[in-house]
């Protein structure tokens, strides 16, 4: 057969190894033959090189590396596994041919390019891992991206995922044209200062061990949710086609994509947009496995366990509605994990122009939202890697005291933003705001970001302190729910589930006068929880109190820990103090039914709001 084309740019010969693979085959500027005696050569595929053979960090999933130019010109780099080398090579075959590479279709040159790559022997070695993200080779610390490893190695390092997809890690103009169009934008508005920090703190999250987290921006259409996002976004990356916009990611996905999205994201921010598409069905679940950083635990054909995908990200989420909205939607109850792993922060930032404070010279908040807009559609990608490039110098030069440095200051800050009275839920989410306000301090201070190191610290503060607001308390919010939930339920239930205590006439007469006490009531009870009767409160007025069955206070707190919950509301003057027995129960007299054992919550409970803790 002959060459069917010439080549188009030069080629460097692989290495032949023992010599077998220069014996029967030969590469020229047309590609690689196969050495018929006494015929033709046989034309196999268009030049190549076999750069190296790869293995992961275990040295298991050992594989080769080809080079070659597809038919516009453009370097393509493919590793094949070793697994596909087996056999037929088809997929190893499929693989090099979706990447551009020509090859020869007839049976005798297809077994004859699989023999090929098998009798080669490159010098070369290269360590390939699954997951973009930190790592640790030859016992020095590197930072892979899809096409990308910063930091030095004794090797050279290459992703090689499982599933590979079109990375959204691309970069578009310099540091210093994203700096004057859009990063001196963001100085004096509290929110985009603090969106685009947490683009820098995703890295930070493995040098101090810290768990992944998450923040939303809520709030109503038109405030400049999106806005933010995109420049968060455009820190890390973007494509060509829809410039930062492609870097963000939807929460319209199944369990088994956000995974897939985690591990594609791990180690940096996972930008997702507009909470609402996400099922409230499963929405708890995703955030709770976005911030553990770990996969579902899967059977592979043969029944054995497969490798379970792990991940640190940092999630940054817009929505009109919070996590606690969207289960109330399904009437799930809001647990208090969910909210210091996805933290709401309220958007508007209060100065009438949604989440703008600063104009910096447009003439609306409309306006610098498209100007914006537009220059994330030009420009992104650069700061990231100069912020790994600036991490990555420290950490060569002082890895030890380099990573103290990072966790002191990460404690005088968190010291600085958390309220003297915190809870841990409290600490832990300031934690998280400690975090971002590291990273664009400490980009600030490397010239990457154009504000005073100060200004991310402020901004930090400020949206923690919208966060605290809205939640009405610095307390635990299991305090608040065993409060609110058992408030609820009377108001809710009232009449209707707790039958009036009617006590003897002459007293119920007696009371009624000097409490300016209502009717007495004559109202069928169903399904009762148990009863209420007017009586004297602290100071002198007249109002009902509530005594629940145990049936009734189950009922009450259901989905709450109980024993935790009683002793609360106790703490808190709602319930009576146990009695001398120690049981949080009392032994009463209900009139017409006998003594029973009864919770007495007292009238205060009615006036408990959700920031009263």
């Amino acid at each position: 057969m002959t060459a069917p084309f010439d080549a188009v740019v030069p080629f460097t010969p692989p290495p032949q190894g023992d010599g077998k693979a220069a014996e029967r085959f030969f590469m020229d500027k047309c590609g690689l033959w196969k050495r018929n005696e006494g015929s033709t050569s046989l034309w196999l595929a268009a030049p190549f090189e076999v750069i190296a053979d790869v293995r992961d960090t275990d040295n298991e999933t050992w594989g080769r590396l080809l080079q070659f130019h597809d038919r516009d010109g453009v370097i393509h780099e493919e590793i094949i596994p070793s697994r596909h080398l087996i056999g037929d090579g088809v997929a190893a075959r499929e693989q090099l041919a979706h990447a551009g590479l020509m090859l020869n279709a007839v049976p005798a040159a297809r077994q004859a390019f699989i023999e090929y790559l098998n009798l080669c022997n490159p010098a070369l070695r290269v360590r390939t891992v699954t997951h973009i993200g930190w790592h640790r080779i030859g016992g020095r610390r590197v930072f892979v991206l899809p096409q990308l490893t910063f930091g030095e190695t004794n090797e050279r390092v290459m992703l090689q995922a499982e599933e590979r997809s079109p990375h959204t890690f691309h970069q578009s103009g310099t540091l210093a044209e994203w700096q004057t169009e859009i990063g001196m934008r963001l100085i004096g508005n509290s929110r985009l200062v603090f969106a685009a920090s947490t683009a820098l703190a995703a890295p930070l999250l493995g040098l101090l061990d810290a768990e992944s987290c998450g923040f939303n921006l809520k709030g109503h259409s038109r405030l400049g949710k999106s806005t933010a996002l995109r420049i968060a976004a455009g820190i890390c990356g973007g494509t060509p086609e829809n410039g930062a916009n492609g870097f963000v990611r939807q929460w319209r996905a199944t369990d088994n994509g956000m995974e897939g999205i985690a591990t594609a994201h791990c180690d940096c921010l996972l930008p997702m947009d507009e909470l609402g598409q996400m099922d409230p069905h499963a929405i708890g679940d995703v955030v709770y496995g976005l911030a553990n950083g770990m996969g579902k635990l899967r059977a592979s054909r043969t029944g054995a366990a497969r490798r379970v995908q792990r991940w640190r990200v940092l999630l940054l989420s817009t929505g009109e509605d919070g996590i606690a909205e969207r289960n109330a939607e399904v009437g799930k109850r809001t647990r208090a994990g969910q909210e210091v792993r996805l933290i709401d922060v309220p958007s508007d930032a209060g100065c009438g122009m949604g989440i703008f404070e600063h104009l910096h010279g447009a003439s609306s908040a409309g306006e610098l939202a498209e100007w914006l807009n537009a220059a994330t559609r030009k420009t992104y990608g650069a700061p990231l890697r100069t912020f790994l490039k600036h991490l990555l110098q420290h950490l060569e030069q002082d890895e030890a005291g380099f990573l103290t440095d990072l966790h002191q200051r990460r404690n005088r800050i968190l010291a600085a933003v958390l309220p003297a009275d915190a809870d841990g839920q409290v600490r832990s989410v300031a934690a998280s705001f400690a975090l971002v306000a590291l990273a664009g301090e400490r980009a600030a201070e490397a010239g990457i970001m154009p504000w005073p190191p100060a200004d991310a610290i402020d901004a930090a503060q400020a949206c923690l302190n919208a966060w605290l607001s809205e939640r009405g308390t610095s307390g635990a919010r299991e305090d608040m729910q065993a409060i609110v939930t058992l408030r609820d339920f009377l108001q809710r239930n009232g009449s209707s589930r707790f039958e009036v205590w009617h006590d003897p006439l002459s007293l119920e007469q007696s009371t009624q006068e000097q409490l300016q006490a209502p009717p007495v009531e004559h109202i069928r009870t169903i399904n009762r929880a148990g009863w209420r009767r007017w009586q004297r409160a602290e100071d002198g007025s007249g109002c009902w109190y509530y005594y629940l069955t145990s049936d009734g206070m189950h009922e009450a707190l259901r989905g709450l820990n109980l024993r935790a919950a009683v002793k609360l509301l106790q703490r808190h003057g709602y319930l009576q103090p146990p009695d001398k027995q120690g049981k949080t129960s009392h032994t009463v007299s209900v009139p017409g039914h006998g003594k029973t054992r009864l919770y007495c919550v007292t009238a205060s409970i009615m006036l408990a709001g959700d920031g009263l803790v």
